[in-house]
């Protein structure tokens, strides 16, 4: 499975999702694969100006993390927030094309004292048995991020999959 490919489930995920944060989403980058100098990579936009990127990437080492069954608050945890919401989409509609996903901490990333211990990735591997990384970054906007999460009442639509087709 092709970084390309990936990015496809993923995009048609979040904006299938009706997740009221999300403003929109775009791709960005030219590289097939991981680990050039143009990585391929999906921007989310939110409404309050702030963006999160996933983007294919080689990192050294990661660490399995368990995938919680909420949000992490946005303020402080952009990355990490959109990361989650993709492991719980992911886990919600279980797209055939994935074999298995898993939140994974990188080495040197994240909070000071939670360094690599935080979400900053995923690991997907294809049904075609090909394992990519994609790494979770984020960039402030004009509005600060809240300390609490803005939208409790949001789940994930229980028909996402039906409406992906």
């Amino acid at each position: 499975m092709r970084l390309n490919q990936v990015l496809d489930v993923i995009d048609k995920l979040l904006r299938g999702c009706a997740h009221p944060e999300i403003e929109a989403v775009e791709r960005f980058g030219t590289d097939g694969a991981p680990g050039g100098p143009s990585p391929a990579g999906l921007r989310i936009r939110y409404v309050n100006g702030a963006l999160a990127y996933l983007w294919g990437a080689i990192w050294p080492q990661e660490t399995d993390l368990p995938a919680p069954d909420r949000l992490p608050p946005p303020l402080g945890n952009r990355p990490d927030r959109a990361a989650v919401l993709v492991v719980l989409l992911l886990d919600a509609v279980r797209p055939p094309e994935f074999r298995s996903w898993q939140l994974v901490a990188l080495p040197d990333l994240g909070p000071t004292g939670q360094r690599g211990k935080v979400p900053r990735g995923l690991r997907i591997v294809g049904a075609d048995g090909t394992s990519l990384l994609l790494r979770a970054t984020a960039a402030g906007g004009p509005d600060r991020d809240p300390a609490d999460e803005p939208y409790p009442a949001w789940i994930v639509p229980a028909n996402l999959g039906a409406r992906l087709g």
